[in-house]
C-alpha cells in the first residue's frame, strides 16, 4: 500500500475515485481541482493498492484573519476511501500525512467538517459549536423600501462587492482572506455539499442599491433543503444595516412564497434556489450566519425578525504550527494555542459557508 502525494499524471483518477462518493464521474469535485488557485498535486494525498487508488484526502490552502493578521490555514475535504478498504487504517494513514503535509507546507491552523468526530480527534482536531441562525420571519421585516435588488454581474459589481467583503468579513476572526483570483474562484465552486448530483455551484447572488453604489450584498443557494444565505456583507453606518435589512426582506419573500414587494431589477431567475424543487409552493426559512453580529441581531429583532439559533458541532479546528502562532500573538507556544482555540470558540467569529470546501 502506497500513501503519498498524488502525481500530476493521476488527476483524473482522482477525479473518477471521488466520483463514486456521489455518483457524478468527479464532476462536483473537479470544479475545486480546475478553478481553486491553491490547488496543486502535493496537497491532494492518495492511498494506491497495486494497480487502483482507493482512498484520497485533499488539502484545502487557504488564509484567514486572526487578531487582524492574515494566517495560512489547511482545510481538510474530498475525504474518501473506497467501502472494502475502511476500517483497515488507510483513512487513519492519509490523515497523519497530511498533518506532516500541512507542517511541511506552512500552514499554521486546520478546519475541517465532519460528522465523524472521534475519528478526526484522534488526530488533533477539535470540535467547536458554533451558531447557525434562522429568520422565519424575514418576509415580513419592517425594511425600508428605498433599496433597489439588483443581481451581481461580475465584470459590474465585483469590485465594490470585494471591497464591501474587506470592510466587513475583514472585522471578525476566521473569515477567508480573499484576493481577486480567491474571488473569482469561488464564485465557481461556493455552494457545495450537493445534496443531489450536479447541484451545489450554482448560486443567487444580489446586491441592494442606495442610488448608485452597493451598500449591502448576499449569496444564496440550498443546502440541505433550506434556502441557505451563505455569505453578506453591508457599508458601515445605518444605511448599511437598513440596506442588509431591505435584502434579507427579499430573500425572505422569495423563501416563503410571498409576493415579492421589493424593487428589484436585473435577472432574478436564480430566486428560484429559495425553494423547493420537489415542491417549490413550500415555504422555507432563511438560515445564515448572525451570532458574530450582534448589531445586526438587534437590527433585525427591532424590524419584525426574531431570531432563533440552531447549534452545530460539524466543525473542527486543529493548531498545527504554535511556535508561528507563538511569534504572532507575541506569546509562549502554549499560550497561543490556547489563544487560537479562544477565537474559534468565539461567537464573535465567523467562518462563512460560502468558503466551505
Amino acid at each position: 500500500m502506497e500513501v503519498r502525494a498524488a502525481h500530476h499524471g493521476e488527476r483524473d483518477e482522482v477525479l473518477d475515485l471521488l466520483g463514486q462518493w456521489y455518483n457524478d464521474h468527479g464532476e462536483f469535485f473537479a470544479r475545486y481541482n480546475h478553478n481553486d488557485p491553491g490547488f496543486r498535486d502535493a496537497l491532494c494525498l492518495v492511498a494506491r493498492d497495486g494497480g487502483q487508488l482507493v482512498s484520497t484526502v485533499q488539502i484545502f490552502d487557504r488564509a484567514i484573519n486572526l487578531d487582524g493578521q492574515s494566517v495560512p490555514m489547511g482545510g481538510i475535504g474530498s475525504v474518501f476511501t473506497l467501502e472494502e478498504y475502511r476500517h483497515k487504517g488507510v483513512a487513519s494513514a492519509l490523515m497523519r500525512l497530511a498533518v506532516d503535509t500541512m507542517v511541511r507546507e506552512g500552514f499554521e491552523v486546520s478546519l475541517l467538517f465532519a460528522e465523524r468526530l472521534t475519528f478526526y480527534n484522534q488526530f488533533g482536531w477539535r470540535d467547536i459549536e458554533r451558531k447557525f441562525s434562522i429568520l422565519a420571519g424575514a418576509a415580513s421585516l419592517n425594511a425600508p423600501d428605498r433599496f433597489v435588488i439588483d443581481s451581481f454581474e461580475i465584470a459590474r459589481d465585483l469590485a465594490e462587492v470585494a471591497a464591501i467583503h474587506r470592510s466587513y468579513s475583514g472585522r471578525f476572526n476566521v473569515t477567508a482572506v480573499r484576493d481577486d483570483a480567491a474571488w473569482r474562484a469561488n464564485l465557481k465552486f461556493a455552494g457545495n455539499q450537493p445534496l443531489h448530483s450536479g447541484e451545489g455551484s450554482e448560486e443567487y447572488f444580489v446586491v441592494c442599491r442606495d442610488g448608485g453604489r452597493i451598500a449591502a450584498y448576499a449569496r444564496v443557494t440550498r443546502f440541505y433543503g433550506l434556502s441557505m444565505v451563505m455569505e453578506y456583507g453591508y457599508v458601515a453606518g445605518a444605511v448599511g444595516v437598513d440596506a442588509m435589512l431591505a435584502t434579507f426582506k427579499c430573500l425572505g419573500e422569495e423563501a416563503s412564497g410571498a409576493p415579492v414587494t421589493s424593487q428589484r431589477t436585473g435577472d432574478h431567475r436564480r430566486a428560484a434556489l429559495l425553494r423547493s424543487a420537489s415542491t417549490p409552493a413550500a415555504p422555507s426559512a432563511l438560515v445564515t450566519h448572525t451570532a458574530h453580529d450582534p448589531a445586526l441581531e438587534r437590527a433585525l429583532d427591532g424590524a419584525g425578525c426574531p431570531i432563533a439559533h440552531h447549534t452545530d458541532n460539524f466543525y473542527m479546528w486543529r493548531v498545527l504550527a504554535p511556535d508561528n502562532l507563538a511569534r504572532r500573538f507575541a506569546m509562549a507556544p502554549q499560550a497561543a494555542s490556547a489563544r487560537a482555540f479562544e477565537i474559534f470558540t468565539d461567537s464573535r467569529s465567523l467562518f462563512w459557508t460560502a468558503d466551505r470546501f
